[in-house]
């Protein structure tokens, strides 16, 4: 999965606009656009580390390097929002609710 695809999935997910990740990243809103559409291919490592701290995802898993290459964005990000902040019982909760959703 390309750089672009995960930028405008990680994006879409997250419900931003490309106003609000470019004021984040400190870029222009079509600078965003050009990465999320493939017309700009080759973002320097400042603006990538940016974008994946902004997400909460790693580099590699944004650009596609790495073991973290083939996960989901979803479940990357909640595991980055979540993972360090839940105890055992949690845990526990959440593997009871995705068995039952995966029965369903």
């Amino acid at each position: 999965m390309s750089l672009a695809i995960r930028l405008k999935e990680l994006r879409t997910r997250s419900r931003q606009s490309l106003q609000q990740v470019a004021d984040d990243v400190g870029v222009s809103k079509a600078h965003i656009w050009e990465l999320e559409t493939g017309k700009s291919r080759n973002p320097g490592i400042e603006l990538v580390r940016k974008l994946a701290e902004h997400f909460s995802v790693s580099i590699a898993f944004l650009t596609g390097d790495g073991e973290g290459g083939e996960q989901d964005p979803a479940a990357l990000q909640f595991f980055r929002e979540f993972g360090g902040d839940l105890s055992s019982r949690d845990w526990e909760t959440l593997r009871t609710v995705a068995e039952r959703l995966k029965d369903r």
